[in-house]
């Protein structure tokens, strides 16, 4: 399968996952995922397809790239589009393909609380998060009451699995979670991520006063494995799953004619089933 030393002392894959400029580094050729026919890119649009609506709405993309989403969201008629980027790189090549959506340059913890959202999207970014709780907690600031939040993030026993002539190393972190360096051929070059069980997604949410309304397992569709052959070993395995939480409303006691709005407290928020 793969390896699972630490005896590199000389390096920390957490460390590496969550550096917002990875993909800044020259070590890191990822253009090619953010042009137009990249099969990854029309594979998640195939889904996204399916479950995103976003007409007439505020859009935000956590982790916007190179602006792989920015498209998608103006053919499904989106009023308003922002993206939240910390790489320049990405950023520049944005910026030249897509001049007229404006991108926040930073993380999402540096991101103003200044505009809300109704839609938010982070597509394979939370795999760069150290802290999942303060994420979901700044998503929940982020988003306008009732709004949604679509995660798309790694199916941990894929992205584990020994693929593609792929150089998988691994670093256990804890609570089921390992940080992981790829190296890929083909110039790609050398990433890090971090994989994580989705229930630690999952806990994460509610305690931030979200609901889970739908999971979806990413599988290879007909068409990407029309695009991507190699794929087709993989065809009954989910490589991502979406899941899509929405934000839930303050739930209100009566205590003596007194109102008191309870936020984010353990036992109060339930997911729907």
């Amino acid at each position: 399968m793969w390896t699972g030393q630490k005896n590199k002392m000389e390096e920390n894959y957490l460390k590496e996952a969550t550096n917002p400029f990875q993909y800044d580094s020259e070590a890191v050729n990822w253009k090619r995922e953010g042009l137009k026919d990249s099969p990854t890119r029309r594979f998640f649009w195939e889904y996204l397809r399916e479950h995103l609506n976003v007409k007439g709405k505020s859009v935000l993309d956590i982790g916007s790239g190179m602006g792989q989403l920015f498209p998608l969201f103006e053919e499904m008629g989106a009023l308003k589009i922002q993206g939240v980027e910390p790489s320049s790189r990405n950023i520049g090549v944005s910026q030249k393909i897509y001049p007229n959506v404006p991108v926040f340059t930073g993380t999402l913890a540096q991101m103003p609380e200044t505009s809300f959202y109704e839609i938010i999207t982070a597509i394979m970014v939370f795999e760069h998060i150290g802290n999942l709780g303060d994420a979901f907690k700044k998503i929940n600031k982020l988003l306008s009451e009732g709004g949604r939040f679509f995660l798309i993030v790694a199916d941990k026993e894929y992205h584990s699995t020994q693929r593609f002539g792929y150089k998988l190393e691994s670093q256990k972190i804890g609570n089921g979670e390992v940080a992981i360096k790829i190296t890929r051929p083909h110039g790609v070059g050398v990433l890090y991520d971090i994989i994580r069980p989705l229930q630690n997604y999952i806990a994460a949410a509610k305690e931030n006063n979200f609901v889970l309304e739908n999971h979806v397992e990413l599988k290879p569709t007909k068409n990407f494995i029309k695009d991507e052959p190699k794929y087709v070993q993989f065809k009954d395995s989910p490589l991502c799953h979406l899941l899509i939480f929405k934000k839930s409303r303050s739930r209100r006691i009566n205590h003596n004619k007194t109102v008191k709005t309870i936020n984010n407290r353990r036992g109060q928020i339930f997911f729907a089933t």
